[in-house]
């Protein structure tokens, strides 16, 4: 990212891919808006076609951020466990881990993460 410090949340979409291992890490952080959602569709998808033990969703976006992509996260978590895969999921706002949890996404808060 060009900008250094302020919110995540309040910096321009960006997703990062990583991989390590059997690992793969996918961050989304700044502001999310349909298209950024559209892209991380599409990345979890490519992601997972990689066949990791572990896919990692690293979230440093807002509670508005988090509703956009609930359906997503869901949706990919469901995937996974039904191919006793692990993803894991975690977030840098305790609110979006709430808001998560409301939506039936098991998230861990992390307050300490960054891209």
């Amino acid at each position: 990212m060009s900008q250094s410090g302020g919110d995540p949340a309040e910096r321009p979409g960006e997703i990062v891919l990583s991989t390590a291992g059997e690992t793969v890490t996918v961050t989304v952080a700044g502001t999310i808006d349909v298209r950024l959602v559209v892209a991380l569709r599409k990345v979890l998808h490519e992601a997972s076609s990689l066949a990791p033990d572990t896919l990692r969703l690293h979230l440093l976006v807002s509670v508005d951020g988090a509703e956009l992509l609930a359906r997503v996260v869901r949706e990919t978590q469901s995937r996974f466990q039904a191919s006793w895969r692990r993803f894991l999921v975690a977030a840098s706002d305790p609110a979006v881990v709430r808001l998560l949890a409301g939506a039936r996404i098991d998230a861990e808060c992390k307050p300490g993460l960054s891209m």
